[in-house]
């Protein structure tokens, strides 16, 4: 069987942003939650409750990136939100891959989306959290 390895959130995942950090660290919490209950063999439908939380934690995670993109009109937004809507493909799979009941491939597809959401947190939220930091300083000054 493939092994996922352990997912843990850590202080080169802050992007300094409060909500921002807050919501990473609650799907990252999930992954692992997942990624524990895989490697413990638990069953399909108790795994497929995690999975379900995953993808509701990362759907509140992505609206309340992009209402925050919008309300400070982020001009990366489209391509932040192209970003997302590839991390949401990839969740939807999972989602898809865990009704099969094949934990083989349950772990690649848990594998592949916790690489997007490091490689996301890590250059595309980094991006948007510089913009935020600054669009709040000048809120403040003006």
């Amino acid at each position: 069987m493939m092994v996922v390895q352990p997912v843990e959130w850590t202080t080169d995942d802050f992007v300094y942003v409060s909500e921002l950090d807050s919501d990473h660290q609650k799907v990252f919490r999930n992954i692992e939650n997942a990624r524990q209950a895989l490697a413990n063999g638990t069953p399909v439908p108790q795994l497929g409750f995690l999975l379900w939380r995953l993808s509701r934690s990362l759907s509140v995670h992505l609206a309340s990136e992009e209402r925050a993109m919008r309300e400070s009109r982020y001009e990366a937004f489209h391509w932040h939100q192209q970003q997302h809507h590839a991390g949401r493909a990839k969740m939807a799979h999972l989602l898809e891959i865990a009704h099969a009941k094949d934990t083989q491939s349950i772990a690649a597809a848990l594998q592949d989306f916790t690489g997007w959401l490091r490689d996301h947190v890590g250059l595309a939220d980094r991006m948007l959290a510089a913009h935020l930091r600054n669009d709040r300083r000048e809120r403040l000054v003006s």
